[in-house]
């Protein structure tokens, strides 16, 4: 199976499924709906690009080279597709899900009170990102992807969940559900893809560590690539919403 199949059967079909319920639902979900679903994808591309590359030159991972139809700085074609489509698959899901709630409001809550109750988790958050980050980096060439992802991801996990805090706390349940779904989902594709030799994750520079046959950095990479998905949809979409009184 070459890359581009793999992004059309296991991306962009599921993606453009739940697309379509959410263009069904659009009026539902609010004035922001699209801006949420379309919104993450560039900035996305943007921020993982060029850590990407780098990932590659480092060796850290690599495609096979009969499976992709280019590259451009080191980066396969069909990366740049998943960098961008992913976004648009867990934001899908995520407002699929919330299509399912009878009324969508968000908390009349105006104030600091409002945000500062997510701070503790988005400081957490922060903290391992770059300590523990910074600590497996130091530790030898074996904890280098984990490292990494701590620095990379972690970081701008714990802001966003700060500034979208007000909208995690009122739709947790679709937030969790949209989280844990998209990893797994993922997750399997990506042992999938890892079995096809359509890429290739060195065995150097990663701890050993595996979840079900899947290296725990590439499970911790799509559990943190969906978290900055869910939060920063969450960030987008909650302000067009009518205000409730909870």
């Amino acid at each position: 199976m070459t890359y581009l199949e793999f992004l059309l059967l296991f991306v962009v079909a599921p993606a453009a499924v739940l697309t379509s319920i959410v263009a069904y639902n659009q009026h539902h979900l609010g004035s922001r709906v699209w801006v949420a679903l379309l919104g993450v994808s560039p900035i996305a591309l943007a921020y993982t690009a060029r850590w990407d590359q780098y990932l590659i030159a480092q060796n850290v991972w690599w495609y096979g080279e009969d499976r992709v139809r280019g590259a451009w700085l080191g980066v396969p074609w069909e990366e740049y597709g998943f960098m961008t489509l992913q976004p648009l698959l867990t934001g899908a899901l995520l407002l699929t899900l919330l299509s399912g709630r009878s009324t969508l409001e968000r908390s009349s809550a105006s104030d600091l009170s409002a945000y500062i109750r997510g701070f503790p988790w988005a400081g957490l958050l922060f903290v391992t990102g770059f300590g523990a980050g910074i600590l497996a980096l130091r530790s030898g060439p074996e904890w280098t992807y984990l490292g990494l992802i701590l620095v990379w991801a972690f970081p701008v996990i714990g802001a966003l969940t700060a500034a979208a805090w007000p909208g995690l706390r009122t739709f947790a349940r679709e937030a969790w559900i949209t989280w844990i779904v998209s990893t797994l989902y993922l997750g399997v594709a990506d042992h999938f893809a890892i079995s096809q030799g359509i890429w290739t994750i060195s065995s150097e520079q990663t701890t050993g560590w595996t979840l079900a046959g899947l290296p725990f950095e590439e499970a911790l990479f799509f559990a943190a690539t969906n978290a900055l998905v869910v939060v920063g949809v969450m960030l987008f979409w909650t302000p067009g919403l009518p205000v409730g009184d909870h």
